[in-house]
Parts: C-alpha cells; structure tokens; sequence
C-alpha cells in the first residue's frame, strides 16, 4: 500500500504526460501498482488484504465453542444461567485446547451474534396516542443516611407513553398496598387515568398467567381497575422489552435521581428530591421529539379519563378488637385506640402509608401513619388522657407520656417538677393531666407557648396557665378603632336675637 503523498505524487505526474511506465520507474513502484491507483481499483489510504489470515488457535475451538452454544439454545437454558467467555474459557483449558482469553471472548460474541434469531433484537419504532397509554414498572436504589448507611428502597415508576412525563412514588415496599397508593397518587399527579396501562405480570396485580395475552387478575386489582376504568395490559413472561419506555425511564431515573447516592433521613426527604425531578423533566427534550415533555404533556392532559370523586380502598381490611392496653396489634406492631374503646369490635383497614381503626359502627375512626419496623409502637398520647385522669399515679411509667414528653418541649418536664413541687406529687400529677387536657380545645402549640410563659412567672399553676391562654386569644382577637363622634354645635347669638325671637312667637 502506497502512503498517501507518493498517490497525489502518482496522479500529479500522469497529468503531466508521463506514461505508467515512467511513474513507477521514477517513483520506484511497481506498475501494476501504479496502474491501479490511477484507474481507481485502488483507495489512498485503504489496504487491501488479498486472503484470510490464518488462525489456527480460533479455527482449532471454533466448532467446539459452536457446539456448546448450540446445545445451550436446544436446551432453552434461562438467560441467566448461560455460559459465559469466560465459563467457556475454563471450559476448554480443561479440555486441553491452549487459548487465550481475548481469542474466546471474540469467538463467543461471533458465534453468538452468528446463530440468534435477529427478529427477536430488532425493535419497531412506536407512536402512541396522548392519553390512550402508560407503563408502570417497580425497581429498586440504594440510599445513605446521615450515619453513612445504606439503606434499599423501592419506586413505581409511571410514565405517558406519548409525552414521555414520570411519576416516581418512592414506596415502602413492593406489596399490593404500595402499588395502589402508588397508581392513585400518579392519577391524582397527572389529573386523569390513562386508558392502557401496561404491567409486568406481578402478583399484586396477576393471580395466574393463562395462555397468550389471557390473565386471571387478583380480586382486588380488578376493582380497583374498575373503579378507575382502565384496562391493564401485561407483557409476557420474561419480555419486559414490551414496555420499553419505562424500561429506559427505570434507567435514566436511576442515574438523575440516585446518583450521585442521596444522603436522606426519611421516605418523605426522598420522595421531595423525586418532585423536583419530576418538576424540571417538563423542560427536557427527548431526543428524536421536536416538543419538549411539557409541552407535550399539555397536549396529552385533556384526553385522560377524569379521576373518579373518591379514592379506592386500597387498605385491606379485617376485624379485630381493641385491647385492655388501648392498642391494635398488626404484624409485629401496635397502634392505639381511646381508652373508651377497648373491648370493642373494630375493623382495621391497613394502606401502604396509614393504618385506620374505625369502630364497628362507623361513627368515629382514628388514624396512623404505618410503621415497618419490629415491635414500633404508634401511641397518641391524647387516646390514654381519660385513663391517665383517673390513674394518675403510672404518669412517670405510662409509654405513651414518656414518648410525648421526649418529643415535646423541654419546658413540659419542667411544668411538671415544678407543679409537683408545689402542690404535691397527687394533686401536682392532676394538674398536670389537666394541662395536657387543654391540648384537646387550645392546641398543642398554643398550649406549649402558655406553659413557656407561664415557668416565667412568680405563680406556676394550672391557673396561671390558662390565664395565659386567655390572654393570648385576647391578643389575637382584633382591637375595635376609636369612633369619631362630634358634639352639639354652639352657636353664639346676641341677646337682641333672643329677645327677636320671643317676640315672634308671642305673636
């Protein structure tokens, strides 16, 4: 192969007029090489390899790897238990064939490449309707919190098939719960229902997969899809290609949101990093679109199906009765009930984010965030005062105070010592549950500001407290402004005006 400078020098000097025999004799190149250039059968800057090289390591494994793959695809071995290079590699120095690493792991990817279907890696370019699909997809992340900890946490990912906008719900599990607050809160987030919406077959939804596209769905999925009135669609066993989109959206979420790993405290702090990526996703263009995710989701809104006035029941919900301790056990932990209601038959209904108690009646409920720890007891201190104004003597031990007052303002351990210390440690305790009682009417806040003004004063009591308090409402009620009235106007006469006017009436 001639270097490119000694081509242009070729062509330079045929344009003189020299023939090929004078440029190969002045050049010192052969004329068939000169020839060739010069009727273009030859490239500058190309080599022409006129016959395989020989490879005798590659050409000595190469049916021995074929026939290891081949048997693998006959045997439909699963995706992830298939021989790799490297496997294959082992492979063959145990059976005595001397290759190297580099010359398997080029052989395997031909062969490969060689001997798959080619339909099944080939994709179609898709367009959807606006408002007609949505695909839904959970996946998992690592996060870190303030001790440096790594914790696993789980998202639903919805996305509009036609504009392209997420939803991300940061769940606390996989559960059947989690899926529907997390369907129902992308509802509510894209103001409608999409009308498709595609799954992989995950037990939440599928109870078995039949034959072809057929499912026979949980009972709950199905009238939670009725009552929202859309169609689900799944994909078949182990194709999740069939819902690209939020495949490629699991992917780059990930990437946009978990890395670098965030440092958060709480599912809360997560879920707000996720609005902020869902916020500044509106501005981002996909590429191949000529629209950017907002302005094609403005087209897409008005065709959801509008969200019906009530949310579903996504709680499961079974009967149960309050204890002698005021509480409800589910799983392994314990949520309280007022103390009036022990002994009762109540229904529990359990959500991916509150458990509800609700008396057999329906005349009154109460309401806790759920935990998912072992053993976490969700106490509301205001369920155990009736008991707490009758058994005063357990205020020091009760569960319930001491995590109140652990969570509270310094300033209630201190009312409390200080009531004790004047008026006994039996009538101190009643006043202080007393005190604890205003929270119901005042406001815990209200009440705290009360008991941090009245430690100030000379006279810590209970009346000093709601002395306070009046005060306080009296401060906020609005003052009434002065009236402007005007007086009599006095008007000077003399005394023959006077003595006028008599006359006249006289007459």
């Amino acid at each position: 192969m001639l270097e490119v400078d000694q081509v242009r020098q070729c062509k330079q000097l045929s344009a003189q007029g020299i023939g090929i025999r004078g440029v190969a004799r002045k050049l010192g190149i052969s004329r068939n090489t000169v020839r060739g250039y010069l009727r273009g059968e030859r490239r500058a800057g190309q080599y022409r390899r006129r016959g395989r090289r020989a490879q005798p390591v590659r050409d000595g494994i190469r049916e021995v790897v074929r026939a290891l793959l081949v048997a693998e695809q006959e045997s439909e071995t699963p995706r992830k238990q298939c021989l790799t290079a490297a496997r294959i590699h082992r492979l063959l120095r145990a059976g005595g064939h001397a290759a190297g690493a580099s010359v398997v792991r080029q052989l395997v990817h031909e062969l490969r490449l060689e001997l798959r279907d080619p339909l099944e890696h080939a994709y179609l370019p898709l367009e959807y309707e606006p408002g007609v699909d949505a695909q839904v997809d959970f996946f998992e992340a690592q996060v870190k919190d303030r001790r440096g900890d790594r914790e696993k946490v789980h998202v639903l990912l919805v996305r509009a098939c036609c504009s392209g906008r997420c939803f991300a719900y940061i769940a606390p599990n996989q559960t059947r719960e989690a899926l529907f607050e997390g369907l129902m809160q992308a509802f509510e987030f894209f103001g409608g229902v999409f009308q498709v919406l595609w799954f992989d077959n995950l037990t939440p939804a599928v109870k078995k997969v039949l034959k072809g596209r057929s499912r026979k769905l949980q009972h709950d999925f199905a009238c939670f899809q009725a009552h929202y009135g859309f169609q689900a669609a799944f994909c078949s066993p182990g194709k999740g290609n069939e819902k690209g989109g939020v495949e490629g959206g699991v992917k780059y979420s990930r990437h946009e949101i978990f890395s670098p790993m965030p440092t958060v405290d709480s599912r809360a702090e997560l879920q707000g990093l996720a609005n902020q990526w869902m916020e500044q996703e509106l501005g981002r263009t996909i590429r191949g679109r000529p629209v950017t995710i907002g302005e094609a989701w403005r087209e897409e809104e008005p065709r959801l199906i509008p969200c019906p006035p009530d949310r579903f029941e996504a709680g499961a919900a079974r009967s149960t009765k309050v204890s002698p301790r005021s509480w409800v056990a589910y799983g392994t932990n314990f949520y309280s009930a007022p103390v009036e209601w022990v002994g009762f038959p109540v229904d529990l209904r359990v959500g991916a984010e509150t458990v509800e108690i609700r008396l057999r009646s329906g005349v009154a409920s109460v309401r806790h965030r759920r935990r998912y720890g072992q053993g976490e007891m969700a106490l509301e201190l205001d369920h155990y005062l009736p008991l707490l104004e009758r058994k005063h003597r357990g205020l020091d031990r009760a569960i319930p105070v001491r995590r109140w007052l652990d969570a509270a303002s310094p300033c209630w351990k201190a009312f409390l010592r200080i009531l004790r210390q004047r008026e006994g440690e039996v009538d101190g305790s009643r006043s202080f549950v007393d005190a604890l009682f205003l929270c119901r009417s005042w406001g815990r806040d209200a009440v705290t500001a009360a008991v941090e003004q009245t430690l100030r004063h000379l006279e810590v009591s209970l009346g000093t407290l709601r002395y306070h308090l009046w005060r306080s409402r009296e401060e906020q009620v609005p003052r009434v402004s002065s009236l402007a009235m005007e007086g009599p106007v006095v008007v000077e006469r003399r005394a023959a005006d006077y003595m006028a006017l008599c006359a006249g009436r006289e007459s």
